[in-house]
């Protein structure tokens, strides 16, 4: 018969701090108004990591609408809304044949436009 697991087992995790880091986290509790234990603080620390989502880059977003912009502004007012629309992503995204060899792009946009 298999023991049951008790929540002490299930929660237990090991980890062997560098000295930098060590240096990091002591540094972190002591910044901490309540002063927590290492083990405290490092549980935070890894929720707080877990908890993290990351902006995209605002010079990247900034840079992007500026293009855009000039593309809006050079446009040919003669042709339709789509095909402006469809020149200026082209425009912005590159042309197609390096859409799979973009380091700057994640793997799911990776695909290759028709």
């Amino acid at each position: 018969m298999k023991r049951p697991e008790s929540s002490a087992t299930v929660r237990a995790a090991g980890f062997r701090p560098s000295q930098a880091q060590l240096r990091a986290i002591t540094a972190w509790v002591a910044r901490q108004n309540d002063k927590p234990g290492l083990s405290e603080a490092i549980s935070r620390l890894v929720e707080l990591g877990l908890a993290f989502h990351a902006e995209p880059d605002r010079q990247k977003q900034r840079a992007r609408k500026m293009a855009a912009d000039a593309i809006d502004g050079m446009g040919d007012t003669t042709t339709t809304v789509e095909g402006r629309a469809v020149r200026k992503r082209d425009l912005l995204d590159g042309p197609k044949e390096f859409g799979r060899v973009r380091i700057d792009r994640s793997k799911r946009n990776k695909r290759v436009r028709e």
